[in-house]
């Protein structure tokens, strides 16, 4: 049994990870913390200084830490810096040989970068673990499946409206409503990821992808609409305007950012037309799905009515 370390252990998906790996059991594990903290649900908070590599690296080495999951929410340019360096760590630890990079989104390539700054920094977190000794791999999913069911499904996960906003009943359909799109839970991809430390680090796939369901926008319109028993108002988006950073919605009240400002228009157009164009289609050599049939997926037909159903 090794141990196990998730950076952003306390956050919505690092938390969801740690909830997998202790129902599995297989491993022992810690959260990494910016603070000392008292435990989150009996797992033990480790105090971690992330800017002092060497420190880190010790702090590591004194938890006899094995394999570091990073689940930070990349958003600016210093948080980047701070998985980089806590890499660098993982690589100085003599202990540590196994690293989970942060990501649990797409596949990034150099294409995306004119329209995606985190793009970039994926590719440069890529070839920085590949110049350590560290066995790795990126997680690779789709969109996820909670956003339709929450307030109702259980879900680390805060509100946001992908695209059919099931609660409020309207929808804003990226393109015609008919790219194939891989969902997934967030309890599914961190079971997955839970079964993979169960598998030699030589052995990890460099992308490990989810497969998921898949299904397109249209779909999940017709399913929320049938279980919600009638028709949604519902706008289509043409990817021309998608890409220029444009959004049109029946109603922008709980569509899970703050007000219709330009900045968080650009959000949501981006991610609706990266949806529209395939780019949340997961592709990958492998996925680990296929690798841990074992692992049940959940769908969204069971997300939808089990959340919605007789409300």
């Amino acid at each position: 049994m090794g141990i196990i370390a998730v950076a952003g252990g306390t956050g919505s998906v690092g938390r969801t990870i740690v909830d997998a790996l202790v129902a599995r059991a297989t491993h022992k594990v810690i959260i990494l913390s910016r603070t000392d903290r008292p435990p989150q649900d009996g797992v033990s908070l480790q105090p971690v200084n992330y800017q002092d590599v060497d420190a880190t690296a010790r702090a590591l080495e004194a938890a006899s830490i094995d394999t570091v999951i990073c689940a930070f929410g990349i958003d600016n340019q210093a948080v980047q810096d701070t998985q980089l360096k806590l890499i660098k760590a993982a690589d100085r630890s003599a202990c540590t040989r196994r690293f989970v990079v942060s990501s649990f989104d797409l596949l990034y390539k150099e294409e995306h970068v004119p329209l995606l700054p985190w793009a970039q920094w994926a590719l440069d977190t890529d070839r920085a673990i590949a110049q350590t000794g560290l066995h790795y791999t990126r997680i690779v999913s789709g969109p996820f499946l909670d956003y339709y069911g929450v307030p109702h499904w259980k879900s680390y996960l805060k509100p946001f409206v992908n695209a059919v906003n099931v609660g409020a009943k309207w929808a804003a359909i990226p393109g015609d409503g008919t790219t194939p799109v891989s969902f997934v839970t967030s309890q599914d991809m961190a079971r997955l990821v839970a079964r993979l430390m169960d598998e030699d680090g030589a052995r990890w796939p460099r992308v490990a992808g989810i497969a998921g369901q898949t299904r397109s926008f249209g779909e999940i319109l017709a399913i929320a609409e049938r279980v919600r028993g009638g028709k949604f108002s519902v706008v289509y988006n043409s990817l021309d305007r998608l890409r220029s950073g444009h959004i049109s919605f029946p109603d922008f009240v709980e569509t899970g950012l703050e007000e219709p400002d330009p900045s968080n228009e650009w959000i949501f157009a981006t991610f609706n037309y990266l949806s529209a164009t395939g780019n949340y289609f997961v592709q990958t050599e492998e996925t680990l799905d296929a690798r841990f049939p074992e692992v049940r997926i959940t769908t969204a037909e069971e997300v939808i009515e089990e959340s919605w159903g007789g409300r």
